[in-house]
């Protein structure tokens, strides 16, 4: 069970991990709460399961195309909803609030409440360290999950964009003073945090059928972790992520799977008890 429940950890949280980034970029560089992070992630599963399953398009394009519809959607968000917010966010916190109410009533309108799931990628089980089965679609899901994660880090850090974000988010006025429009760049930052929510909802899409409300705990989780690892920090959304993922399936595996949301949320307080800054935030001086 202890191994089981190990591999359901490092796999949901691998997906928190990757929902956590997107969160830690809107806020790190435009100071925005988007209280719909979960809704897309959510429509970015209904978009592979309609490219994939209903017109019959392979699997990895349909995931691809899923992701770049919703990278247009946040940038259509961002140009006609947070825009003209920017100075007051609390106006951009209610907006995002009521577009998450709007896109949960719309996906129950069209599909229903019942589950929808695309094709898996793969099928069968493998024999993991020789102790126990584990299946294939799940082990891709956690490889995917890896390698987006992987392609933000090196995006973030070793690309001239990356280090725009950087900077930005740093000291937004001397970006600005240096040529910076971040304008454009809360344009591109905002579509970039919500195709990281697409990128995990179509991941995890083949493994939890998508719902119209199944968005909501994996947003809520996004934004502990990002508080659990300290904000701004990639490394902490990825060790929060995981942390979340793991103590989360060994609690609902070993005490009851009523309360493994309950253990995400001792955890946090936990820590910053410890570390009010989160496991890799910074202390203001």
């Amino acid at each position: 069970m202890l191994a089981l429940a190990t591999m359901n950890g490092l796999v949901i949280g691998a997906i928190y991990a990757l929902a956590a980034l997107g969160v830690s970029l809107v806020v790190g560089i435009m100071n925005v709460i988007n209280f719909a992070h979960g809704e897309l992630y959510i429509l970015a599963g209904y978009f592979s399961y309609i490219l994939a399953d209903t017109l019959g398009m392979h699997f990895v394009l349909a995931m691809v195309l899923a992701v770049a519809l919703v990278f247009l959607f946040g940038i259509f968000v961002e140009y006609t909803l947070i825009r003209p917010t920017y100075g007051n966010d609390m106006y951009s916190l209610i907006l995002t609030f009521i577009l998450s109410i709007v896109l949960q009533n719309a996906y129950l309108l069209i599909f229903g409440p019942y589950p929808n799931k695309p094709p898996g990628w793969v099928g069968g089980a493998t024999h993991v360290f020789g102790a126990f089965y584990y299946g294939n679609q799940r082990l891709a899901a956690l490889v995917a999950g890896a390698v987006v994660i992987a392609f933000v880090f090196v995006l973030v850090k070793k690309t001239w964009f990356g280090r725009i974000i950087r900077a930005t988010s740093q000291d937004r006025e001397m970006a600005e003073l240096n040529g910076v429009n971040t304008t454009r760049l809360n344009m591109l930052s905002f579509g970039l945090g919500c195709a990281l929510a697409a990128a995990a909802g179509v991941i995890l899409a083949p493994v939890f059928p998508v719902t119209p409300t199944a968005g909501v705990p994996v947003a809520l989780t996004a934004f502990v972790v990002v508080v659990l690892g300290g904000m701004g920090s990639l490394w902490g959304c990825v060790v929060g992520g995981l942390i979340l993922g793991l103590v989360e399936n060994l609690g609902a595996a070993y005490i009851s799977t009523g309360y493994k949301h309950v253990f995400n949320f001792i955890i946090l307080i936990l820590v910053l008890l410890v570390r009010p800054a989160g496991l890799f935030g910074r202390r203001e001086a």
